[in-house]
């Protein structure tokens, strides 16, 4: 008797009933040719006994509520069929499938309990595992750094994949006019995708090998902050200090001013003039105001009689005083000595309001006294300062400490990401048959391990079980790895073979997602394209359709002037003939540290801050002077730049696509459709990166649909015809 067990957690499903249920196994869908598949099963209906119920915490029960610890197994008390469950199938000791399990419905029904679940690879449990976490949930902040001119010239000598790197890209008003000397704004901390793919993997629980990510080409794959500005978070909005003594008021009978400052640093704050700070937020801000003023009166009066000396300061905010100090003396020759006004009070700033200090002095002098001398000194130490009761962003300045976690693209769900960057180089993701949430990562012309110079044929599945029990016997140097299934096909069944003209579309288009930045913009409405498109046309005479596969990153023009050797990315608008900021759709570079230019200055306003001839390149070739790989996936139309050498062929289409491509739309591709006979060994060792043999030709397995493993018979799966084994 055929025995299935279940295991969720490490903990045994009690199974009463016979359980019966079909697995589909996939790692490709050629009627989507962009996609990428998992493992799945039908519904499985678990009975709700004692063992079940327990394992699944009483869930049935309309009053069941629980608090859900992450970090505890999914099971019990703890369980919360919103997550997912690690799961583990065999049948007869054999594992046959590995992922997780979902609950999809509880049924009650008169008296009895019924849990209806079905399990997903463990691809699907990733994809599940990041839900709808964003970029900004990634925590960089073991990076955060000065942004100074050391820092910004010492990434370029470390590009590995790992850390910050500092592109110069034109972002728009960052340059002189000749695009000659640049402005430090043009410098931006950009982090590397090797980095962001292996925080994602591994903040979802999930481990990963990839010889590709550790590659020269991924490694210098970068991500660049992609905000109008750089930027920080603070609470500090003003910063208003006294660093010299002045004086603030001589004094007549009646005299007034406003309290200046000579050392001002400012937050969603601008500057009227030393006195005055204009708030620019967009929203209401609740702040803290401290202030403190500290200074000397000295009075000299001649004559005889008493007079009144009355010394106001009042805090505006706008026109209405917020906070006032008073001082009333009865002076009647000399004095000198020291006021203070130290206060802290709590203030709504609205946008628009303006905060400043002003001091007012009032002399009723005696008829028979006349004044001599007199003035009031501000000290050093005197301040005014704002903070806001929550953080901020504002922008950065040069020497600011910047966040990381800060610049991060914003809004970009982690499964885009990693989806995007599995579509461009045309990767598979598999799941370890042993280890658990081991995810194995390889390109499409990786992923077949041969080089079709000779053939090892491999009779019988289960014959080479007997050499190696796990299937993997060391072939010979340029050996390709195939099991024969010439015996295993059900010649009863009908076998269905369908030329791939009848499955795909005419056109195959690879794209960047648009963008509006000007140069972007301007190649759309010439090209009626997207920067670096690539169409390929299958010739099909009965099909029209087009279908497209289209990553989350924005394509990235790159621009040389006459007389400038530098070449650099550029996104910025033009309004009216005028470089305008913006925020664009978040982008995709190769980085590399370009020497021997002309020398340039990087400036910060008016100040020189270095002359250089280096700079940190980042742009859609590897090198724009002598360029050999390009990110795009094909060749644009036309450059923004002088080329003296050759444009590079080998881009995203031809490098890492071309083969599939080839092979989907060739005369003699094929789709084959039959029945096979599967044990469960072939089951549990099924490997997808291993070639089929069937009637004398080479086939990629594709699927296994509805495998009954209780059922040990045929099973329908799904081939793809080998066209070419050969990739360079």
């Amino acid at each position: 008797m055929i025995k299935t067990e279940i295991y969720i957690e490490n903990q045994r499903l009690d199974l009463t009933k016979d359980l019966s249920t079909e697995f589909t196994y996939n790692i490709d869908d050629i009627k989507d040719f962009s996609s990428r598949n998992t493992n799945f099963s039908k519904t499985i209906v678990l009975p709700g006994n004692a063992v079940n119920n327990k394992i699944f915490g009483h869930i049935f029960e309309f009053g069941s509520s629980n608090l859900y610890d992450p970090a505890q197994t999914n099971v019990g008390y703890n369980f919360n069929p919103s997550k997912a469950a690690n799961c583990v199938v065999f049948v007869d000791k054999v594992q046959v499938f590995k992922g997780i399990l979902r609950m999809l419905e509880i049924i009650l029904d008169n008296g009895t309990i019924e849990y209806e679940c079905a399990v997903f690879g463990e691809l699907g449990g990733f994809i599940a595992a990041l839900g709808n976490n964003k970029l900004e949930n990634l925590d960089f902040s073991a990076y955060d750094h000065a942004w100074n001119m050391t820092n910004i010239q010492g990434s370029w000598n470390t590009i590995q994949g790992s850390g910050y790197y500092y592109p110069l890209i034109d972002y728009g008003k960052v340059s002189s006019a000749n695009k000659h000397d640049w402005n430090v704004q043009a410098f931006r901390p950009a982090l590397y995708a090797r980095e962001y793919m292996d925080k994602i993997i591994n903040g979802s629980g999930y481990t990963y090998e990839s010889s590709f990510f550790n590659s020269a080409v991924f490694r210098r794959l970068i991500i660049p902050q992609n905000g109008k500005i750089l930027v920080k978070n603070t609470t500090k909005l003003v910063n208003a200090d006294r660093t010299v003594n002045y004086n603030l008021i001589n004094l007549q009978y009646f005299s007034s001013s406003y309290v200046k400052f000579n050392s001002i640093s400012l937050a969603q704050f601008t500057q009227v003039d030393d006195s005055s700070f204009t708030y620019t937020g967009t929203a209401v801000a609740n702040t803290v105001i401290n202030l403190n003023l500290y200074g000397f009166i000295n009075l000299l009066l001649s004559g005889y009689g008493t007079s009144l000396l009355e010394l106001n300061f009042y805090l505006y905010k706008d026109t209405t005083v917020i906070a006032q100090k008073e001082y009333r003396e009865y002076v009647s020759g000399t004095i000198g000595h020291q006021f203070l006004w130290n206060q802290t009070l709590n203030a709504t700033v609205n946008p628009g309001d303006v905060i400043r200090i002003e001091c007012d002095c009032n002399l009723q002098l005696d008829p028979n006294m006349q004044l001599i001398e007199g003035k009031i000194d501000l000290y050093t130490g005197s301040y005014l300062k704002i903070d806001s009761t929550s953080t901020v962003t504002v922008p950065a300045e040069y020497g600011d400490t910047i966040s990381i976690n800060d610049n991060i693209p914003k809004g970009i769900f982690q499964k885009d990401f990693f989806a995007s960057i599995i579509k461009m180089f045309n990767m598979y993701v598999v799941e370890d048959p042993i280890r658990a949430k081991h995810l194995i990562i390889k390109p499409y012309i990786e992923f077949y391990d041969f080089d079709g110079q000779s053939l090892l044929a491999i009779d019988d599945f289960n014959s080479l079980l007997k050499i190696n029990d796990q299937d993997n016997l060391l072939l010979e140097d340029g050996a390709i790895r195939y099991i024969d299934w010439t015996y295993k096909v059900d010649r009863s069944k009908p076998i269905r073979i369908k030329p791939m003209s009848e499955l795909n579309g005419r056109y195959f288009e690879f794209k960047y997602k648009n963008d509006a930045d000007y140069y972007n913009d301007q190649y759309q409405k010439k090209y009626s394209q997207a920067y670096g498109t690539r169409i390929e046309d299958s010739g099909y005479d009965f099909a029209k359709e087009k279908q497209t596969a289209e990553i989350i990153f924005a394509p990235t023009p790159l621009v040389g002037y006459n007389g400038e050797d530098k070449v650099f990315s550029t996104i910025f608008k033009l309004n009216n003939n005028v470089e305008d900021v913006t925020e664009h759709v978040i982008r995709i570079l190769q980085a590399k540290k370009i020497t021997g230019v002309t020398s340039y200055a990087v400036k910060n306003g008016g100040t020189t801050l270095q002359s250089l001839t280096t700079y940190g390149y980042a742009g859609h070739v590897d090198d724009p002077d002598a360029p050999q790989a390009d990110l795009n996936f094909g060749t644009p139309g036309e450059l923004y730049f002088e080329l003296v050498t050759p444009y590079p062929t080998a881009n995203l289409f031809n490098a890492y696509w071309s083969e599939y491509i080839s092979e989907i739309t060739d005369k003699n591709s094929k789709l084959l459709s039959a029945f096979v006979y599967l044990k469960l060994r072939d089951i549990q060792s099924l490997d997808f990166a291993k070639l089929i043999y069937i009637d004398g030709a080479l086939w990629r397995l594709n699927s296994i649909q509805d495998y009954n493993p209780k059922d040990i018979g045929i099973t329908k799966a799904e081939f793809l015809k080998v066209i070419e084994t050969t990739y360079e």
